[in-house]
């Protein structure tokens, strides 16, 4: 691979997973707790508790229809 390709590649990483924080990814799933399939991906990631997302604003029931994937 060349130098080029690999400073692509290297660069393109690093553009799109520090915008991502703790914080914003646990009020992205709040904001998105219909689509369970869409945030099931962040809640593994970043291993939400229960208690994270109910402080953050999710209802009860929500929470409670993740089952197993929160902690």
């Amino acid at each position: 691979m060349g130098k080029a390709k690999r400073r692509s590649l290297k660069n393109g990483i690093n553009d799109r997973l520090p915008y991502m924080t703790r914080e914003s990814a646990l009020s992205s799933v709040v904001e998105n707790i219909e689509h369970k399939n869409d945030v099931l991906d962040t809640i593994t990631l970043f291993g939400f508790s229960a208690e994270e997302m109910l402080e953050a604003g999710a209802s009860y029931e929500d929470v409670i229809a993740l089952g197993g994937f929160v902690k």
